[in-house]
């Protein structure tokens, strides 16, 4: 059975999407002035910036819909926030996803090794994060591991395809362990439909309230890494994800519906510290 255009279309997540493009773009403008590449490298960030989008997207979301069927079936979230993807599509979505990311290849064999190693990563967490035989996402601490190397990996293939390979891994550092957090908040809401799929988690593993408590940590870790780089912006974003923590510790059964903002929470603190670099970096 065939998927629409629609339907593609929102499999990708698209309020999710700015989870990799915008970090592909963090990385892109934390690695110098972006007025000053060559056309070549021009192209390919374009190139990688589109590639980063919907393609990325499906692939990595895909790819989570075929692994986690049993599981989606079961999870309230799934069905009233997102959708199952029927069984009859997987194998449609399959070539779907082949015919989206084929295209690219050739960009492959254009970047440099640190840009390629970089590429390689964010695909083989991305499939193997929800994909047999690792499926990482049912072995923790794994699953927070590789959900964060895929929406952190990203910036260091916008970092490197412009050259620069002097790199601050402390920074790094700190936006998996931001990623962390939000893996880790994200799973929350899913620890009854993964209980009855027989999938682990680390939120399953610490229980409901050590989880966030875990969240809540990960974001005052973060932020201070951030403070070093950035000051005071940095700060502020702590301060909001760990307001949103303290609510949902608090109240609990409204976990789900602050978990709904996260989206825009992301989305604005990201655009935020994107024109914070790029102004920083061209005036």
């Amino acid at each position: 059975m065939k998927l629409t255009f629609k339907e593609i279309f929102f499999l990708s997540r698209p309020r999710f999407w700015m989870y990799v493009l915008g970090t592909f773009l963090v990385g892109v403008i934390s690695s110098g002035n972006l007025f000053l590449y060559d056309d070549t490298t021009t192209l390919l960030l374009i190139a990688f910036g589109i590639f980063f989008s919907l393609p990325a997207n499906v692939f990595i979301y895909g790819v989570n819909d075929i692994y986690d069927y049993q599981t989606d079936i079961y999870n309230d979230k799934k069905i009233k926030y997102e959708s199952v993807l029927p069984l009859q599509k997987h194998r449609n979505l399959w070539n779907i996803m082949l015919s989206l990311l084929i295209p690219f290849l050739p960009l492959f064999f254009m970047v440099n090794g640190p840009a390629k190693l970089a590429l390689l990563v964010f695909l083989f967490t991305g499939l193997f994060y929800s994909a047999t035989p690792i499926r990482a996402k049912s072995k923790p601490p794994l699953d927070v591991l590789f959900s964060a190397i895929i929406y952190v990996s990203p910036a260091l293939v916008g970092f490197f395809i412009t050259g620069n390979t002097n790199i601050e891994w402390l920074a790094v550092f700190g936006g998996l362990i931001w990623a962390f957090g939000m893996q880790t908040y994200s799973a929350v809401p899913d620890i009854e439909a993964d209980k009855k799929a027989g999938v682990n988690t680390l939120a399953i593993m610490l229980g409901e309230k050590n989880a966030l408590w875990f969240c809540l940590i990960a974001y005052v870790i973060s932020a201070s890494i951030g403070f070093y780089y950035i000051g005071y912006i940095a700060i502020v974003f702590g301060l909001v994800y760990t307001v949103i923590v303290l609510l949902s510790i608090n109240n609990v059964s409204k976990l789900f519906k602050y978990y709904t903002y996260f989206p825009l929470i992301n989305v604005a603190s990201g655009a935020i510290l994107f024109f914070y670099m790029f102004f920083k970096e061209i005036l």
